[in-house]
Order: structure tokens, then sequence, then C-alpha cells
């Protein structure tokens, strides 16, 4: 069966982050969705610097979904829109529950999971300027972090947008497929 992606696209989103998540899965054979949690109810977002994002779905049409991975791209105010977003909440805590994969990077790791208690124990980074938000002796200041035990994946922003898309792929589909992933885009 072919691992699944949810990548949640909100106002002001990243793009970097968000297009790098999504075409690096989808070149390791992973089925991503894109949901947006635009207010106005829109498919489409208009990103953190100006790009216009078009969604498959909205977040509420894929809710009752499961997936493998949950992507939260950063940027300002794309963050604070997931943060504030009850259902994107709710689909975190459920896919902590059952022991999926959660993947956030930039201002998510302590704009979302922070805020609302969902890092644990976990080890994790973020976008610099965010780092003092996340729990005291787990901020690690490496690019990405992979925490298997929590299934949790963080990194620290546009620049690390690949190496965090690249961890996520080695977490569903193995280190070989993301290794060969990275070969061929002449990583």
């Amino acid at each position: 069966m072919s691992k699944r992606a949810l990548v949640i696209i909100a106002p002001g989103c990243e793009e970097i982050e968000t297009v790098t998540s999504i075409d690096t899965l989808v070149r390791g054979n992973v089925k991503v969705t894109v949901a947006s949690i635009n207010p106005n109810k829109q498919r489409d977002v208009v990103a953190s610097r100006g790009v216009h994002l078009v969604a498959d779905h909205l977040l509420e049409e894929v809710a009752h979904e499961t997936f493998d991975v949950l992507v939260l791209p950063g940027g300002i105010p794309g963050a604070e829109y997931l943060r504030d977003n009850p259902l994107v909440i709710e689909l975190l805590k459920k896919q902590q529950a059952q022991a999926l994969w959660r993947a956030a990077i930039c201002a998510s790791p302590a704009f979302v999971l922070a805020h609302h208690d969902l890092i644990g124990t976990a080890k994790v980074t973020g976008y610099p300027g965010t780092q003092s938000q996340l729990p005291a002796g787990q901020v690690s200041q490496e690019r990405v972090v992979i925490d298997k035990a929590h299934k949790l994946i963080t990194s620290q922003g546009p620049a690390t947008s690949l190496d965090f898309a690249l961890a996520i792929l080695a977490a569903l589909q193995g280190q070989e497929t993301a290794d060969k992933v990275r070969k061929d885009m002449l990583g």
C-alpha cells in the first residue's frame, strides 16, 4: 500500500517549505494530499512571499482519512492559522495517539506543537527566533531533528526544507529511497 502524506497549507505559509515537501515526497512515490485551511473556505492561498498555492481539498473534506504523516509548513501568519484551527489540532492529536508521523518546520514546531503541548519529551528544533518557545532541554540546533520514538520530525526553516523533506521521505519509504531521490536531485 502506498504511503500517504497530508500537507496542510494556510494563508501566509512558507512557499519553499511547502513546495519542497510536496515535490520531494512525490518524487519518492508518496501520495501527497494538499489541504487548505483558508478561512474563506477556498482551496487557494497566498503564501508568505505572495506566491499563489492551490490545494487539492479543503481540510474538512479529507479530515476523516488516515495519513502516514501530517506536514506543517511554517511561515507567518501561516503557522498562526495552523495553531488557531481546531481541526488541525484535532488531527495532530489523533496522529500522535495513533503513533503516526508528524512533521513541522520553521515556526510551526513552536507556534503549533509547543503551543498545544504536542511535543511531549521529544527532541525538537525550529526557526531560531522561536526556539525559546520550545521545551527547554529538548531543543537541538541541528537542521533537522528526527525523534523516532515520538514519530516527530522538525526543522528550522526555508534553507533546511530539502533535508526536512528527505527525512520525512526516509521515515515513510526508507533511507534507500530518500538517498535515491537526493541523488536524482543532484544533492
